[in-house]
């Protein structure tokens, strides 16, 4: 993949084989921004996509990771299963806010908690606020449907924006280029429509 890796609300576990050289591992981070990744050579790079949400025993993962003699799918997938939580209450908020169109407040009433306990569960849990939950959803909803748009304004006030231009400031803060840029690039394109958060 050529470009930066674009926010998606998901974190990776990452493997990079080079030539010659034991398999590295590294966890991703949750990304607030675009994020430019280090060209490298590589034999293989697999990625193991991580729930929203998902809480990861980083250094427990990679030591058992890193202890493996070879490719060992299953052992893998045991670590990972072992090694990471995802808690309910934080799946059925995300999901919540993903899937509605509604403030932060009516997300907390249709979750039936308070907008106090929904902001302590997702920052506790995510360490990210239900803002950035919600904005991020709304931003890689209208990325990924920013194909249809005929006529800019229209298509802002149909995702959620206030006004053309508060979504292509929102653009520039997720994506770091324009809604005309981002239509233009076929790996931002393909990268929305990627499985992911929102």
């Amino acid at each position: 993949m050529s470009g930066p890796i674009l926010p998606d609300g998901c974190r990776d576990l990452i493997v990079t084989e080079m030539k010659g050289e034991r398999p590295s591992w590294q966890v991703s981070e949750l990304f607030d921004e675009p994020h430019q990744i280090e060209r490298i050579t590589v034999k293989r790079m697999i990625g193991f996509r991580l729930k929203p949400g998902t809480q990861v025993n980083k250094p427990a993962l990679l030591a058992a990771l890193n202890s493996l003699k070879s490719w060992d799918e299953t052992r893998i997938c045991e670590q990972l299963a072992e090694q990471t939580s995802l808690n309910n209450k934080v799946f059925e908020a995300l999901s919540c806010i993903q899937k509605e169109q509604l403030s932060i407040a009516a997300s907390a009433g249709t979750l039936g908690v308070t907008l106090k306990t929904l902001q302590r569960t997702l920052a506790r849990h995510t360490n990210r606020s239900p803002v950035y939950w919600r904005q991020l959803a709304r931003i890689r909803k209208a990325a990924r449907h920013i194909e249809s748009a005929q006529n800019w304004a229209d298509f802002a006030l149909d995702n959620g924006f206030s006004d053309q231009a508060h979504m292509t400031r929102e653009f520039q803060r997720w994506f770091g280029t324009s809604p005309m840029q981002f239509v233009a690039n076929i790996g931002f394109r393909q990268q929305a429509q990627s499985v992911a958060f929102g």
